[in-house]
């Protein structure tokens, strides 16, 4: 709209000046003048005045108030600008504040050790590729059917066949179970949690099992259970699995130690109290997404940006997160906590706005290599402009 008044404004103006320069001419061909001594003749400088007043003077009056539009118009945007300015970079000041804010004790070489700010997000990427590896392990079949139910596996092949159709469906269903269990824990009220989010997802046959081997690691502070769950994860799968059937089927009374088939079972102190090594961060990461994802959000679908311009500040809201922060935000949007992120996004009021964030404003641009333990994450966002690509060229 702005170029067209623009152009509305030349146009009279060039119209204006066209008119005025045509009569001066046509005067001068019919003998009058203003100048060179001649007694100045009022009657026809008057009707002079009144044709250049009212027909090239309306153009140029046009062209004045145009111009003044357009200026109050400039005036209003950039009265919008700063109004999404100052909420903006105080959202970046809420983010830094919130990060700043995080906390995580952790029992290291029997020592407790306080992290803080970014370390705690390091440690938390550690944990979830620790519970991927296990739950990895656990899950040896290649069967869908065997981990996912008909009709979530029907949603996850509606996702792949739009975002890309070779993404594995088991090492999606993992990437889930991983993060999920990182992110409630494995305490009374985390298992509950977890254990409501794969309900209508995962074969109960499959995670009910795959819960309780989880549960056996304890934090490293626990010594005695440590080395057995130790002995535990370096078994192989054909020893593991009737492991875990031997413990699973005698669950309700540990202590009867005479139930137990498996020697190794048998060694460990099942009715002793314990405390699990997945404690859950969600009263860390959960108010950090949040935050995160209505910051993108707003910014988004901000009607007075273009895309150039919503690309810049998200920009810059990309350059406070650390690479472990991206690397969770991926896995966040993986899984099923955070797929409005870019597989399953919430619809805008306006059609024409973009809704894969991640891809949209690159989040993850900054991920190391071609991949993260096995996890290859171009897969899941091929179209994002990778900070190592761009050292290829």
């Amino acid at each position: 709209m702005t170029k067209t008044i623009q152009f509305f404004a030349w146009a009279f103006l060039v119209l204006g000046c066209i008119i005025l320069i045509v009569f001066l001419n046509k005067a001068s061909i019919d003998g009058y003048t203003i100048s060179n001594g001649v007694p100045t003749n009022y009657e026809t400088t008057g009707q002079f005045g009144d044709f250049i007043g009212g027909v090239v003077g309306t153009f140029f009056a046009l062209v004045g108030t145009l111009l003044i539009f357009l200026t109050f118009k400039e005036q209003a945007k950039n009265n919008k600008r700063n109004a999404f300015e100052s909420s903006f970079f105080e959202m970046i000041r809420l983010y830094r504040a919130n990060v700043n804010d995080i906390t995580y004790s952790k029992t290291k070489n029997n020592e407790k050790n306080e992290y803080q700010k970014r370390q705690v997000f390091r440690l938390i990427y550690n944990e979830f590729i620790e519970c991927y590896r296990e739950v990895k392990k656990f899950s040896n079949s290649s069967k869908v059917s065997d981990y996912i139910t008909p009709k979530y596996e029907e949603k996850l092949l509606e996702i792949t066949k739009r975002i890309n159709p070779n993404i594995s469906l088991i090492e999606m269903a993992i990437i889930d179970i991983a993060y999920t269990i990182v992110f409630y824990g494995l305490g009374t009220e985390g298992e509950s949690l977890v254990r409501r989010n794969f309900k209508n997802k995962y074969n109960t046959k499959y995670y009910f099992k795959l819960l309780y081997y989880i549960k056996l690691k304890p934090k490293k502070s626990n010594t005695a259970r440590s080395n057995g769950w130790k002995l535990i994860r370096k078994m192989e799968l054909v020893k593991l699995h009737p492991l875990i059937d031997d413990l699973y089927a005698n669950r309700e009374t540990p202590e009867k130690i005479e139930n137990l088939s498996s020697a190794l079972a048998q060694e460990l102190p099942m009715d002793k109290p314990y405390e699990k090594y997945y404690g859950g961060h969600q009263f860390r990461l959960g108010h950090y997404y949040r935050h995160l994802f209505q910051s993108y959000k707003y910014l988004n679908e901000h009607p007075d940006l273009n895309q150039d311009e919503k690309y810049q500040y998200g920009k810059m809201l990309r350059a406070q997160l650390s690479t472990y922060e991206q690397a969770l935000i991926m896995f966040n949007s993986i899984s099923a906590l955070g797929m409005k992120w870019e597989f399953t996004p919430e619809k805008p009021k306006n059609s024409d706005i973009k809704t894969n964030l991640i891809t949209t404003y690159n989040l993850i641009k900054n991920l190391p290599g071609e991949h993260l333990y096995g996890i290859k994450y171009k897969t899941y966002y091929k179209d994002v402009d990778y900070e190592t690509d761009e050292h290829l060229m």
